[in-house]
């Protein structure tokens, strides 16, 4: 029975040692390019709001920047499942179907999604319509459940959507809104159409967090904290300022 519980005692140490780990460097997934929140600059580097943001909330807990990993978007969970990353920081809304596989911080953003289109579009008649949308996102949720009278046609970067929009092989397509007037912008046959769509919250949540596996209970804690920290200390605000002209902040 004694060394029974020695064992059981020295297994629960292993655990809450690997729960407590030290990170010499943190890996973080993310899907590029999304701008402005991820994206190349002309010499190549990887930059935009998230990049500039985790890299401080990096710096918070191992004193460097972080370790990125490009992962297209559909692979993104996967990806940080088989361990190819420790958390992703990608402008993941946080949802129920999501809360099943990856455990969350807390959120660091928010932004409402919108149509983007050149004349004659209308959301709210999109019959025999055909809308693009990036794979595996909350909008393809959105288009999914609500827009069934249109052709939803999906591709595995917005880059590629915006390609077919103005080649005219697409009616719409459905955004993160700051990304569409991020890649559109100077396109004046393109432009927002209808209101900011927000709900329902079922597949929008509340918000951007960053994603952990969900046995990563410290990490998430250590990464919560520093994006609290940064928040209070106005480097939020300095990063959000370079990048957007309205508030996202949540």
């Amino acid at each position: 029975m004694k060394k029974a519980f020695l064992a059981f005692a020295g297994a629960l140490a292993m655990t809450s040692a690997l729960e407590a780990k030290d990170y010499d460097t943190i890996r973080v997934g993310v899907d590029a390019p999304y701008p402005p929140f991820e994206y190349r600059a002309p010499d190549g580097t990887l930059t935009g709001f998230e990049v500039e943001l985790g890299n401080e909330v990096c710096k918070e807990i191992t004193g460097k920047e972080c370790e990125w990993v490009i992962q297209a978007w559909d692979g993104i969970i996967p990806g940080l499942l088989a361990r190819k990353y420790d958390m992703i920081f990608s402008s993941m809304s946080i949802n129920e179907e999501r809360k099943e596989r990856v455990l969350f911080s807390d959120a660091y953003y928010n932004t409402p999604s919108a149509f983007f289109a050149g004349e004659g579009f209308n959301p709210a008649s999109s019959n025999g319509t055909r809308i693009g949308v990036q794979r595996g996102t909350t909008q393809d949720a959105y288009l999914t459940e609500f827009h069934k009278d249109a052709e939803i046609v999906r591709y595995s970067t917005a880059d590629d959507s915006i390609v077919d929009l103005k080649g005219g092989r697409l009616d719409a397509i459905f955004i993160d809104a700051p990304v569409g007037y991020e890649l559109l912008a100077g396109e004046e046959s393109f432009g927002q159409v209808g209101d900011f769509v927000k709900e329902p919250i079922s597949i929008f949540g509340e918000g951007a967090g960053a994603a952990f596996r969900k046995r990563d209970t410290d990490l998430e804690e250590k990464v919560s904290a520093a994006l609290k920290k940064l928040k209070e200390n106005g480097t939020y605000d300095a990063i959000m300022e370079k990048y957007f002209d309205f508030d996202i902040k949540v």
